[in-house]
């Protein structure tokens, strides 16, 4: 597999021959499968006085419209499916996500399930949510009497 001329690695050859052992289809179910890394895309969360921000990459995003996102409490689920322009392509290396997705994501403190904003740009996507207000029961204020 050394090329004897330049006495490096030939990866054209290494490719071919893991080809012709695991077969194309080992190497297309790789490439289409659901996304590996972290169980879905990449995501952060930011805790503001009154508000909770969630920014979560997502590029190549076809229709941002197709997403399922529900909050729940301190819970925010999202799934989804990103795709190849370049399905029809022998593929070399493959780094980028794609496929179906399902992540749960941890906000820190109960939200609103009513966004105060939500917007995709350059392939990333950022969702404000207010937070809850945490309610305390009343709690009765027992006084000492004393003569």
């Amino acid at each position: 597999m050394l090329n004897n001329s330049k006495n490096s690695f030939d990866f054209t050859k290494w490719n071919q021959l893991a080809r012709q052992f695991l077969g194309e289809d080992f190497f297309q179910d790789m490439m289409d499968g659901p996304l590996k890394q972290g169980q879905g895309p990449y995501a952060d969360v930011y805790q503001g006085q009154n508000e909770v921000i969630v920014v979560i990459d997502l590029p190549g995003m076809e229709d941002i419209n197709s997403l399922d996102i529900r909050v729940e409490g301190a819970l925010m689920k999202i799934k989804g499916f990103i795709t190849s322009p370049y399905q029809g392509y022998p593929t070399i290396t493959t780094e980028r996500q794609r496929g179906e997705f399902e992540k749960t994501i941890n906000l820190g403190n109960d939200v609103s399930n009513k966004y105060t904003s939500a917007r995709y740009r350059k392939g990333v996507l950022e969702i404000r949510l207010p937070k809850l207000e945490v309610r305390q029961q009343a709690k009765k204020i027992k006084i000492n009497a004393q003569d």
